[in-house]
């Protein structure tokens, strides 16, 4: 879908969101349109790379950190640039949302080794929530894959298949 046609559009900051998201093709979100709440999108963008960011927002500083920071809608923009996992093929989402190669170990990353573990690695370890949300945009990021001829029939990701992402974004956005 258009970035204009997900409910992460309408929260708060997704206007600055769409700055980074607009041009892609949502693939798969998980987003609260409300006072308070999140957004969590896993969006193809028109380069032929995959981007997942999640952001957390309220209606004051005491419940929105960027807010209480003072920020700009560039400076929000560029901690959004900073903080989400980029993915330069579709092999690589293919072996993120897998739990596969470097995002397979379930440790748990804290405050003393935040290098430890890989997120998520962890959240096949929970239940609910975050992990329920990651094992959804896995299923549905698959399913894009697959109906958009991005996994050969034995379901691993085609090799050299940008192109191809970069044609379904642009249908998209039209």
């Amino acid at each position: 879908m258009k970035w204009c046609e997900s409910t992460a559009s309408h929260c708060r900051y997704g206007d600055v969101a769409g700055r980074i998201f607009g041009d892609g093709c949502v693939i798969w979100e998980s987003s609260q349109d409300d006072y308070q709440g999140c957004a969590n999108v896993l969006v193809a963008l028109p380069d032929g790379t995959f981007a997942h960011y999640e952001w957390t927002y309220g209606s004051c500083s005491g419940c929105d950190e960027w807010e209480d920071r003072c920020l700009s809608n560039d400076q929000i923009e560029q901690e959004m640039r900073n903080g989400m996992a980029v993915f330069p093929t579709v092999e690589v989402l293919y072996k993120y949302l897998n739990l596969q190669g470097q995002y397979s170990d379930p440790r748990i990353p804290t405050v003393n080794n935040p290098m430890n573990g890989s997120v998520p690695g962890m959240l096949r370890t929970l239940t609910g929530g975050h992990a329920a949300d990651f094992r959804s945009m896995g299923g549905t990021a698959v399913k894009w894959m697959y109906d958009n001829g991005l996994l050969r029939a034995d379901g691993k990701p085609r090799k050299r298949c940008k192109g191809r992402v970069v044609e379904i974004v642009r249908e998209v956005a039209r």
